[in-house]
This record gives structure tokens, C-alpha cells and sequence, in this order.
């Protein structure tokens, strides 16, 4: 009788499918949807950080991220409280 051997199943790394995000008003590639000069709509719907609404607008904003503010873009006028959120930066005076 002739033996039967079995082969070992090894696990293989599966490559994570990283979502990638290009702003249409300077071309920066990112990961995620935080660079707000030309939002993309990543979800239906989100929940903000500042007031815990939930909405499917992504440029939402409430009183409590007003008072957050610290960066402007040169390139679009859209501010922010993230200095990577905005293609061009500057801090509000």
C-alpha cells in the first residue's frame, strides 16, 4: 500500500487593501479622506468628532469645530483644525 503524505497548509499575508484618496485641487495622494480641500464621500455616513451628529456631508461643521480652527488653505480658503487636511496650509492669526 502506498503512503499518503499530507501537505502542511501554511498561511499567506493577504495585501491590505489601503484606500486611497487624490485631492482634485493640488494632486496629494492620502490614505484616508482627511485632506479637505476636495473632500471624497468615503462613507454614507459619519459621526463628527466634535458634536457626535451623524451625517453624510464631509464638509460638515458645527460650533464646536469653529472653535477649533487653526489652519487655512492658500490654495482653496477651506479651514481646518488639522495642518494635513489642506493642500496649503497657513495658521489662522
Amino acid at each position: 500500500m502506498a503512503k499518503v503524505t499530507e501537505k502542511k497548509k501554511t498561511k499567506t499575508a493577504k495585501a491590505k487593501k489601503v484606500a486611497v484618496f487624490t485631492c482634485s485641487t493640488c494632486g496629494k495622494v492620502t490614505k484616508t479622506r482627511t485632506h479637505l480641500c476636495s473632500p471624497a464621500k468615503a462613507e454614507q455616513v459619519y459621526t463628527c468628532r466634535y458634536c457626535d451628529v451623524v451625517t453624510g456631508n464631509p464638509r460638515h461643521v458645527c460650533a464646536p469645530m469653529v472653535a477649533e480652527m487653526k489652519y487655512a488653505c492658500e490654495s482653496c480658503g477651506r479651514v481646518t483644525p488639522f495642518r494635513g487636511a489642506v493642500c496649503q496650509p497657513r495658521t489662522i492669526q
